[in-house]
């Protein structure tokens, strides 16, 4: 007879290893990903490849100035160090750091 922890191994997982995002999805409503300029304050909404609005970081459609490295293929691979990743809001920009601290909603 197998115990329940060599039964759980023969079988692959179907929970996802990281449960806790569905948890943040009401609070990062109303938040799209951006990058920022630091010495301009210049903002760009991410965006994808065919130039949609995405929910994701991407690199894709950036001023080119703001590109320090590309592949050979001509896609965006480093951006310039005074760019930071962060999140638009209504309120403004929110800069992605080790511990984000989103503004309440009044």
């Amino acid at each position: 007879m197998l115990s329940n922890l060599d039964n759980q191994s023969e079988k692959p997982s179907c929970v996802s290893s990281a449960p806790f995002i569905s948890d943040l999805k009401p609070v990062m409503m109303g938040l799209s990903p951006a990058f920022r300029e630091t010495t301009t304050g210049e903002i760009h909404l991410s965006r994808d490849l065919n130039g949609e609005l995405s929910q994701h970081h991407s690199f894709f459609h950036l001023p080119k100035h703001w590109i320090s490295e590309s592949a050979a293929c001509g896609q965006a691979m480093i951006l310039i160090p005074t760019v930071e990743a962060g999140y638009w809001r209504s309120t403004g920009f929110i800069t992605i750091t080790k511990r984000i601290q989103l503004p309440l909603d009044s």
